[in-house]
């Protein structure tokens, strides 16, 4: 599900209009053909839903997530990036792709760690998890004209934010080489990633 760029409210499959503020929903672009093209990813995941999910009332807690999503695609689309996919409480978010941006990297970043300020000023009971990572990834055509991106940097990309602490933004190598000139880095780690028998480099921006 995405979300509204002017308001936030979650949007439907295919809706034309927002319900909540009547903004009009531009088309996502279309794609004709598989494609590779080099990207950033950015994997946000909500820290402890299990815990907040048996603690309160099923509907509050489902429109809790509602508004946290509004929240993340609204920075996701205002660095010019695209949510590719909702899933329970986590988001995966692309930039590059499929419009292409020669500073996806930057913006990613931006849009991570505006994410973590919005939590902190909107949602301060909760916490996110942030891994952003850079590599080839293929493009193609998804349901009902959105993307479906694939590729080992998908699945490179989600490791860092899985080792990312509640409120931690996380970098891969790749990323940090992109994105070096606009942003300073911490101390690199190493994470543990399947098929990586030497692991991936991260570092907190």
């Amino acid at each position: 599900m995405s979300a509204c760029g002017a308001c936030g409210a979650p949007l439907p499959e295919g809706a034309s209009f927002c319900s909540s503020c009547g903004s009009a929903v531009p088309p996502p672009p279309a794609i004709a053909a598989d494609e590779r093209k080099l990207a950033t990813l950015l994997f946000a995941d909500l820290v402890g839903s299990t815990a907040l999910g048996s603690g309160e009332d099923p509907e509050r807690v489902r429109a809790l997530i509602g508004r946290l999503f509004g929240v993340l695609a609204q920075e996701v689309e205002r660095t010019g990036g695209v949510v590719e996919k909702f899933a329970g409480d986590s988001v995966l978010a692309a930039f590059g792709v499929p419009t292409a941006h020669e500073d996806h990297a930057e913006r990613a970043l931006h849009s991570a760690l505006a994410m973590q300020r919005r939590m902190r000023e909107e949602f301060p009971e909760l916490a996110l998890r942030i891994g952003v990572n850079t590599g080839e990834v293929v493009i193609g055509p998804g349901r009902e004209g959105g993307s479906f991106v694939t590729g080992d940097a998908v699945n490179v990309g989600k490791r860092p934010e899985e080792a990312a602490g509640a409120r931690e933004v996380l970098v891969g190598g790749r990323t940090v080489a992109a994105a070096g000139a606009a942003f300073a880095f911490g101390d690199s780690r190493l994470v543990d990633a399947k098929g990586k028998p030497h692991g991936v480099r991260a570092r907190p921006p």
